[in-house]
């Protein structure tokens, strides 16, 4: 029983060995004690709940089970019942209410619970009161019973949680750019060979895991850009082999999901989503003379490695130089990774690099970078402080390129 579980889950949850190994250890021997409390905590889409779900299906009978979302558990009332209703036969209930935790501890005390293993699941348990997991970690002990046992499942570390909540960690790691694209590959359409979609990965991959991580949302983005990406094979344009036709083709929907990541795009709001940004970046050519040099120095803080900066913007003297000869130059494909972040100094700095006059450092210029930021041309980043606010620019080159002329 132990080992076909674990198959099972590895074959269903890759990359996912060391805790399943762990749970499947510590929940299925029907001869050993459970343990009281596990607390399964990792980012967001990182497989924890599915596992633990699909683990307790594939227990079965063996096992009485509760799974339950905490975000709707907003009183003790509404969580309780929700684990006697799983638990415990209607004629059990008897219509029994539960406003406190002593209520609870008795209907499972009469029902016998002692008597049968039992695992209590609370998803999301951040969203709980402390003085709710405190006294459900404890639960085996007030119940005097070696087979419950209660996991917590959480996007946050239990080092939130008082010391006094004893638990078995259960760690669930973010996927790594190999795993991702490892997962991926395994929902390949069906009728498109397995060279078509690992080209289009190394394309999608590429472009969108530095700024997502999230597997679902993943999954999603990747389903929606490959329809667009095999257009041009459909309709003749191009055949397979031609990837740079292809990520030429597939370029402008790469940047505008980019800036759409979370947001459940579909391709029947594409055009309106392009429509948007259309008059999104024609309100910047209406902007202040400073804003439009700030905007500028944005999108070159954004779209420019850092380590470019001295060799574009710093003046140097006349005297001449011996000029090495250039290196051949390897062709590579350019990835779109989206903007990246840039600190309030570099700005400034760039700023004063590219504008011709002489400009003194004013409350107003500085007024200037709050007003691209209310517009939604500036994201801010960080948490307020001058000193430490991060921006990244949101506007694309050819809203730029038409404030340059």
């Amino acid at each position: 029983m132990n080992q076909f579980v674990k198959d099972t889950l590895n074959l269903d949850f890759p990359f996912r060995e060391a805790q399943v190994d762990l749970l499947c250890n510590l929940l299925v021997n029907n001869q050993s004690v459970l343990p009281p409390c596990l607390f399964i905590h990792g980012p967001p889409s990182s497989g924890k709940t599915c596992l633990v779900t699909r683990l307790l299906h594939l227990i079965g009978d063996s096992i009485k089970s509760s799974i339950v979302n905490s975000v709707s558990c907003y009183t003790n009332r509404i969580l309780f019942e929700l684990i006697l209703h799983d638990l415990l036969e209607d004629t059990e209930l008897n219509n029994t209410r539960c406003d406190h935790f002593v209520q609870f501890l008795n209907v499972l005390k009469q029902a016998r619970i002692q008597n049968e293993r039992v695992i209590i699941v609370l998803d999301k348990c951040e969203m709980l009161e402390y003085n709710q997991i405190h006294v459900l970690s404890k639960l085996q002990e007030l119940i005097k019973s070696y087979e419950l046992c209660v996991i917590f499942i959480s996007q946050v570390s239990p080092t939130i949680f008082d010391e006094d909540i004893d638990f078995i960690p259960v760690i669930f790691e973010q996927y790594n750019s190999v795993e991702i694209n490892e997962i991926l590959s395994k929902e390949k359409p069906k009728k498109w060979s397995k060279e078509v979609y690992n080209n289009f990965l190394t394309v999608f991959c590429g472009s969108f895991i530095g700024n997502c991580r999230d597997l679902v949302e993943l999954k999603h983005l990747a389903n929606l850009l490959f329809t667009k990406y095999v257009e041009p094979i459909k309709d003749g344009q191009c055949t397979e082999l031609n990837q740079n036709l292809l990520f030429r083709k597939i370029s402008p929907t790469i940047q505008l999901l980019l800036n759409n990541v979370y947001l459940a795009t579909s391709l029947e709001n594409m055009e309106s989503l392009n429509e948007d940004k259309v008059k999104f970046e024609k309100m910047a050519l209406d902007l202040p003379y400073y804003a439009k040099y700030f905007l500028i120095a944005a999108y070159i803080a954004s779209f420019n490695s850092p380590k470019y900066d001295r060799q574009l913007f710093v003046k140097v003297s006349n005297k001449k130089r011996k000029i090495k000869p250039p290196k051949k130059l390897e062709i590579s494909t350019i990835e779109l990774v989206g903007p990246k972040i840039f600190s309030l100094d570099r700005l400034l700095a760039i700023f004063y690099a590219i504008i011709e006059e002489n400009t003194n450092m004013t409350a107003n210029l500085l007024a200037q970078i709050n007003t691209l930021t209310d517009l939604g041309l500036l994201i801010r980043l960080g948490d307020g402080k001058l000193d430490s606010t991060k921006y990244k620019c949101s506007v694309g080159f050819e809203c730029v390129n038409n404030i340059g002329k």
